[in-house]
């Protein structure tokens, strides 16, 4: 006998559930995903930072860069940020599966909770198949809509150009409305996906029955979660941009003093003064405590996030999902 059951609040909560049985597992998870994260914010801000600086350098002091010191920076970035991306990707599946086995299986691996194995290859190939339903219904909705543009155009086209014009507008306005119902439905039905694929190890896309009969309610989950990470988000994204403030106020204290004495800073001071500030140390610790808090929050919101589908995932199972999670 069917005994699946699907509690909202136990949905939306599920990873503070988790969090409170195995806080040191969270906290592992949460961390490394923030340095490695970082690291790679931080690569890439070495790739194009420097570039940018550079750019903006000779802008500043009017000299005209030689074509090949050009192509020398840019075959540089060029070529790193291709490798920049893919280490973006690797990173996101990584993460995604360590936060799923903690969250479906209560596992993590020891000492270094990252793998690249068959839970990963797996996400990887539901990931891929979750991108390509996306796709698919992107195109086959602008095809649609041009059809359906073009057709109420010609239809009121005796009208005058005004009523062809309002009908392909009502017409693509419609559209949108329903393209959006659409998305949010095949959303919502293929969201258990990933985490029943890691479950279950095995690759469950598009597991479209994991939210039979309970739609409604993993709607509600989602929505309320998302709730959930606005307001965290608003709240870390404060702090983080009152650091970021302080980071940068000498510089704008000494902008506004240059311009009370009516003195009209020449771009080679603009650029002394933000060197002179990026570069010294309270400001270095503080846009590195800024990052580094940002990415780690990030990290938490991804698992909240996760635990919605975890918990639909734990749900299919034949007992109540609140024993299976212990």
């Amino acid at each position: 006998m069917d005994t699946r059951t699907y509690n909202f609040g136990n949905a939306v909560f599920h990873f503070f559930h988790i969090a409170g049985k195995q806080p040191m597992a969270v906290l592992w998870i949460a961390l490394w995903q923030a340095l490695l994260t970082g690291g790679l914010a931080y690569l890439a801000w070495l790739t194009l930072g420097d570039f940018y600086i550079w750019m903006f350098q000779l802008a500043a002091s009017g000299a005209e860069p030689s074509e090949t010191e050009m192509l020398a920076r840019m075959g540089g970035v060029m070529a790193m940020m291709p490798l920049i991306s893919l280490g973006g990707i690797v990173i996101a599946l990584m993460a995604q599966g360590a936060w799923l086995r903690l969250l479906t299986r209560q596992e993590i691996a020891a000492v270094f909770p990252f793998r690249l194995g068959g839970d990963e290859l797996r996400l990887l190939v539901t990931n891929l198949g979750l991108i390509a339903v996306g796709i698919g219904a992107y195109f086959a909705f602008s095809f649609l809509m041009v059809i359906a543009a073009f057709g109420a155009a010609a239809v009121f086209s005796e009208g005058g150009d005004a009523a062809a014009g309002v009908a392909a507008g009502l017409v693509v306005g419609i559209g949108v409305l329903a393209f959006l119902v659409i998305a949010v439905f095949l959303s919502v039905r293929l969201s258990a996906a990933p985490a029943l694929t890691v479950l279950e190890k095995r690759i469950a896309f598009p597991a479209w029955g994991a939210t039979k009969g309970v739609f409604w309610p993993v709607l509600g989950s989602y929505i309320l979660t998302a709730i959930i990470i606005f307001i965290l988000s608003f709240v870390v994204g404060s702090v983080v941009n009152f650091a970021m403030l302080g980071a940068i106020w000498p510089v704008l204290g000494e902008f506004m003093e240059l311009v009370q004495a009516g003195h009209e800073p020449e771009p080679e001071e603009v650029l002394a003064i933000f060197a002179e500030t990026l570069t010294s140390a309270g400001t270095i610790t503080a846009l590195v405590a800024a990052g580094l808090l940002s990415v780690l929050m990030r990290s938490f919101l991804d698992a909240i996030w996760h635990g919605v589908g975890a918990y639909t995932a734990l749900s299919l199972q034949t007992r109540p999902v609140e024993d299976a999670r212990g």
